[in-house]
């Protein structure tokens, strides 16, 4: 679940915009602890990865308030206050290739806060937030941080013979990352200044998700991790050996588990370990990673997404099943889940029932010849996702656009 030191560091030190050690931060006022406490801090909304928003405010039926073409494909948006964030590849077919930039918008309106800062010609760039700043992470390891009123330059650290996909994760005022090559990094949030670099037991792409444990990067069901927060030691490690993989599958924490997915062929797996222990707790078809509400782990294989019920053995309480066999919960948030379905649309469902509340189009439906892949960005160049605050909601949508949604 989120964590409150979070939520409330992220809001003190967005209102002051001074960043300060996390053990010096006041909690913020009511008002301000409400706001943030209804944000999408990046990519799966939290830094545990379990996509649960669970103050969030956004209600379907929902209305389109604007959209904004940026070319060629649009990242998960990182919603904060009234304002949101995105990378985008700003190519729009001439150039040969992706160019990352960095937008800031106005959450109401769609205006530019400033102008798009460049970043790459490289894909894969990502974009989060955490103690007042923005920080993105470039798929060569250049990692920078922004200030998000004016999208000033802050800081940037090269993590050196990078091969990341996916973004840096702040917690209590540090940003934790890793290399894809077999190096974890911790960063001060505030300066960027190197807190220490350790080995990995893999290389490859993985995310790198942390709670009050520790810091845990997983490589599919094949390894991962559990890392000190201050000091980058090893506090446990799990691993098969003589066997590799893409380490391309997110993992999240949720349930009292750490979530490990794998692909092998036709085989598809999420596999929950204690998080004190490491003993296996269940095993689950599954070929995207779970998401998280209120008792519920939120299960999707080849199209069929089941609600299941932690405080009931884990019993099905309602089913979604998607006509091209191919869905994924980008989000559950205020009572409601959302759902990225093959077919382009993004379907929003009663947490509690599993009732259709809302859906929107965002892309064209994809050819019935076309092999549609759960839990994949379509273009390659950033991760997906969709983000929510103060009563909004924020999806990348076909051919690079962002649309923002409000109550109907």
């Amino acid at each position: 679940m989120r964590d409150a030191a979070v939520v409330a560091a992220a809001g003190a030190l967005l209102v002051t915009g001074v960043a300060t050690p996390a053990s010096s931060v006041a909690p913020p006022p009511s008002s301000a602890a409400a706001m943030y406490s209804d944000a999408t801090f990046g990519y799966r909304a939290t830094p545990g990865y379990d996509s649960f928003v669970p103050t969030a405010t956004a209600r379907p039926p929902f209305k389109k308030l604007w959209s904004r073409d940026f070319g060629a494909v649009v990242s998960a948006p990182v919603a904060v206050g009234g304002r949101v964030f995105a990378v985008v590849n700003a190519d729009q077919g001439d150039e040969g290739g992706p160019r990352m930039e960095l937008v800031g918008l106005d959450a109401a309106t769609g205006k530019a806060l400033w102008p798009q800062r460049f970043l790459t010609f490289e894909p894969g760039a990502t974009v989060t937030f955490g103690g007042g700043l923005l920080y993105t992470q470039t798929l060569s390891g250049q990692v920078r941080a922004w200030d998000p009123a004016t999208g000033t330059l802050k800081w940037t650290v090269d993590l050196g013979n990078g091969y990341c996909q996916y973004p840096p994760t702040w917690y209590r005022g540090v940003l934790y990352t890793q290399n894809g090559r077999g190096k974890a990094v911790a960063l001060t949030g505030e300066n960027g200044r190197r807190l220490w670099q350790v080995p990995l037991v893999e290389n490859g792409w993985a995310p790198v998700v942390v709670d009050e444990m520790g810091v845990w990067i997983g490589f599919d069901n094949l390894a991962y991790q559990l890392l000190d927060r201050a000091t980058g030691k090893e506090l446990r490690r799990f691993d098969v050996p003589d066997m590799s993989g893409g380490g391309q599958n997110p993992v999240a924490l949720g349930a009292g588990a750490l979530w490990l997915r794998n692909e092998f062929g036709d085989d598809y797996n999420a596999v929950a370990y204690d998080r004190r222990t490491g003993d296996v707790l269940r095993r689950l078809p599954a070929d995207t990673t779970p998401a998280f509400g209120a008792n519920r782990v939120y299960i999707a294989n080849r199209g069929v997404v089941r609600a299941l019920d932690t405080t009931a053995g884990y019993a099905t309480r309602w089913t979604y099943t998607s006509p091209r066999q191919a869905a994924t919960v980008r989000l559950v948030a205020g009572g409601y889940v959302y759902i990225q379905d093959g077919t382009g649309e993004l379907v929003v469902l009663d947490e509690k029932t599993g009732a259709k509340a809302w859906s929107y189009r965002l892309s064209a439906e994809p050819h019935p010849m076309t092999n549609v892949v759960a839990e994949t960005d379509w273009q390659g160049w950033t991760v997906p996702g969709i983000a929510t605050a103060q009563g909004r909601l924020f999806a990348p949508a076909q051919n690079g656009t962002l649309i923002a949604f409000g109550p109907a």
